[in-house]
């Protein structure tokens, strides 16, 4: 009763040594409550191993296809004007922008990259001191407007009592500024960002009158390179963007909340001690 699922269990922990994670115990020792207990806890670990494995390829897949697509274009418009093919100063002009669209893209990504390496290894710093959150949210804010006015978007930004708090300015604006992107990315006429306290909390909403989150993939959109449809002529971000705030939130030992239904809107609200 004792050797049979110990021998299964070592059996599985020498597949998944050997990389299959694929190994489960099973059911083997199942009839005693304290065996059953440890196959069931090493079957989870497994199980997890194995979800991990897959989401990392995925990740790496999507990763190499939004590098590769901005070089790809870079490379094509670099060699057009080494070889000469623009045939006016205007053709010309128009290659230099796209590749420098395309340079501050791969910038963007590999920064958000980095972020997330040093969020995983707790290497990120934070830097807290008293600052009031709406003065962050206000300067945040105000260097978007411009991005705003390009889609036709008014951000409305509402204060109401906040307090200075113990907080790292640059992360905050960073997250901040992130769920003002996105929310622009969608929104139609007007994106709304109010700061409050509630309960000894610091509440930010960010809220867009976009065409919302549809209901099977609002528990998706803080996952890593999970991107949805934009509005059409707006830029793709890297769909990283809502990873970083989760993570950057959950590491100021706050909470992020999302909500949203069809054709009204999504809101993203993010709660700090």
């Amino acid at each position: 009763r004792l050797t049979a699922p110990l021998a299964a269990t070592q059996q599985a922990a020498r597949s998944i040594a050997s990389g299959d994670l694929s190994a489960r115990v099973g059911d083997a020792g199942r009839h005693d409550r304290e065996l059953a207990e440890v196959a069931g806890a090493f079957d989870d670990m497994a199980e997890e191993l194995e979800r991990s494995r897959h989401l990392t390829r995925e990740f790496l897949m999507s990763v190499s296809h939004d590098l590769r697509t901005p070089l790809t274009s870079i490379r094509g418009y670099a060699e057009a004007l080494a070889e000469g093919a623009t045939r006016s100063p205007e053709e010309g002009m128009r290659a230099a922008r796209v590749i420098e669209g395309e340079a501050r893209r791969l910038e963007r990504l590999v920064s958000d990259l980095l972020d997330l390496a040093r969020l995983d290894a707790r290497r990120f710093t934070f830097d807290p001191r008293p600052v009031n959150p709406g003065d962050v949210v206000g300067s945040v804010a105000a260097g978007l407007q411009p991005l705003g006015e390009e889609y036709g978007v008014a951000i409305h930004v509402t204060t109401n009592g906040a307090r200075e708090r113990d907080l790292d300015p640059e992360r905050l604006g960073q997250v901040v500024a992130n769920l003002v992107e996105n929310a622009l990315k969608y929104a139609r006429s007007r994106v709304d960002v109010r700061t409050d306290e509630r309960d000894g909390l610091v509440v930010i909403e960010v809220a867009d009158d976009g065409p919302g989150i549809p209901a099977d993939e609002i528990g998706r959109v803080f996952e890593r390179l999970y991107t949805s449809r934009p509005v059409t002529g707006r830029a793709v971000g890297t769909g990283l963007g809502l990873a970083i705030v989760h993570e950057l939130v959950t590491t100021m030992g706050g909470d992020v909340e999302v909500e949203s239904t069809p054709d009204s809107g999504a809101t993203f609200r993010i709660l700090l001690p």
